[in-house]
């Protein structure tokens, strides 16, 4: 069964940054998004990018005076990194995340898990397993962020057919199926040969959990993480959660505050 990790490695790292269009508008976007959510550098400016991808978040942060380690298990991806960051304050570090997080390291002021890498973890203890991690690593008052889709409703029939990216060389569609706790992402790619013209089709299959909002708030709060901004909007899920000063202080009151009630 193929891994998360080797599903890139062997077909989507080389195609992942052309889903998002224009890399320096992806980055430009991502660093609205961060400024519109207050996440801008107000002590040590450390912060940490888990999942990181080719960068479109770290080298927004980087962009707003955040010095940042970007963590990524593909080689290939963090290289469009490198290759990107010119002479801004970006440490790549090639790895798991969750490993990365136990790591030692200066107290970070944010973390972000963003895009869609949480779904990405292996089993909700992972995703448990991280939220713990980031309280250790945050200094107290820090900040994680973290986008993710909402894939606990299905989707039924020819909707499970996803347009991912269209162009003259290359067509990129996703099809769902769904399992109880996961959800089996199969990409399906179609490059054409730049000699002959002929069209050739690469497929392979990989596995993201199905996390609701509430559970994930609620873990997030007993890690110690205070929920402090949520939205979702067309099933893109955003959290801000603060690291609690006192972990073991009550916070259902805040919680439901954060949460509209």
């Amino acid at each position: 069964m193929p891994t998360v990790a080797d599903h890139y490695d062997t077909l989507l790292a080389a195609h992942y940054s052309r889903m998002f269009g224009d890399h320096d508008a992806k980055v430009a976007e991502q660093r609205a998004l961060l400024e519109r959510l207050g996440l801008r550098p107000e002590g040590s400016a450390e912060a940490l990018d888990l999942g990181c991808g080719s960068g479109f978040q770290s080298i927004a942060l980087a962009q707003l005076g955040f010095k940042v380690r970007a963590v990524d298990l593909s080689d290939k991806l963090l290289g469009e990194l490198a290759a990107r960051r010119g002479q801004l304050p970006i440490e790549v570090v090639q790895g798991d995340l969750l490993d990365a997080l136990e790591r030692p390291g200066p107290p970070a002021e944010l973390a972000v898990c963003m895009g869609d890498t949480l779904p990405h973890l292996g089993s909700k203890a992972d995703v448990e397993r991280m939220f713990a991690g980031c309280r250790r690593r945050l200094a107290p008052g820090g900040r994680l962020a973290l986008t993710f889709r909402d894939l606990t409703r299905e989707l039924e029939g020819v909707d499970r057919f996803i347009p991912v990216h269209d162009s003259a060389d290359v067509i990129m569609t996703c099809f769902l199926e769904y399992e109880p706790e996961a959800v089996k992402v199969h990409d399906l790619v179609h490059t054409r040969s730049p000699r002959d013209g002929r069209w050739t089709l690469s497929a392979s299959f990989y596995r993201k959990l199905r996390l609701s909002p509430d559970w994930v708030s609620e873990r997030l709060e007993a890690a110690g993480l205070r929920v402090c901004h949520r939205e979702i909007a067309r099933g893109l899920v955003t959290l801000v959660a603060r690291a609690e000063a006192d972990v073991g202080r009550d916070t259902k009151a805040d919680t439901s505050a954060a949460n509209g009630g």
